[in-house]
């Protein structure tokens, strides 16, 4: 290639459609080939501790270690729900299709009038959220996001229980614990909980 020598240097910023160097383009670059993860925009904000957030993001990747992981990798031969002995542990079975689980649901949705998004087990964890947020007002859906993940961590948590032999908990127990939880949280200043743990206190839920 040969360049004009009296011809002078132009500099040309290539992230940009201009060629001009702009900092908010510097800022989108670092994005480039990158794709969108699964649910992460509506996971970070919903008012949940941060902890909990984790544990639902790999839930929604597959990354938790239910039954059927090892199963897959050789390690177990046996894969079928601690709970209800029905079907392979996956998390989608775990949280949504067990009917152990869908109990747990049925107490804590009936209360606040939400029975219409007992789940059915079908769907993945991820498009089931997203499909039942949408059909809810937008002002009710931050605090069904927290009333997901308060659910799916207090299922996950009682699920552990049961697994190393800590002893099984009843449909009623789990209730219980997730009213619980879900007043701690709505203390330490998760809004949306404060108004479900109302709902479930003048429904004598979790006495």
């Amino acid at each position: 290639m040969n360049l004009p020598p009296l011809q002078p240097d132009r500099f040309v910023w290539r992230w940009s459609s201009s060629g001009a160097y702009l900092v908010s383009s510097t800022y989108q670059s670092f994005f480039v080939g990158s794709t969108r993860l699964l649910r992460a925009k509506e996971l970070w904000r919903t008012k949940a501790p941060p902890r909990v957030k984790l544990f639902f993001w790999l839930a929604l990747h597959h990354r938790l270690c239910t039954a059927d992981r090892p199963k897959r990798h050789g390690l177990q031969d046996d894969d079928t729900c601690a709970r209800c002995d029905q079907a392979p542990e996956t998390a989608c079975h775990l949280f949504l299709g067990c009917v152990f689980s869908r109990q747990v649901w049925h107490a804590l949705l009936e209360p606040i009038h939400l029975l219409a998004l007992l789940p059915d087990g079908v769907q993945e964890l991820g498009e089931w959220w997203i499909q039942q947020r949408g059909l809810i007002d937008l002002a009710s859906r931050p605090l069904f996001d927290s009333l997901l993940l308060l659910v799916a961590w207090t299922i996950w948590k009682e699920r552990n229980c049961r697994v190393f032999g800590r002893g099984p908990s009843s449909v009623l127990d789990v209730v219980r614990a997730a009213i619980k939880e879900g007043e701690d949280w709505a203390l330490a200043g998760f809004a949306p909980l404060a108004a479900l743990h109302l709902y479930w206190s003048q429904n004598s839920l979790g006495m």
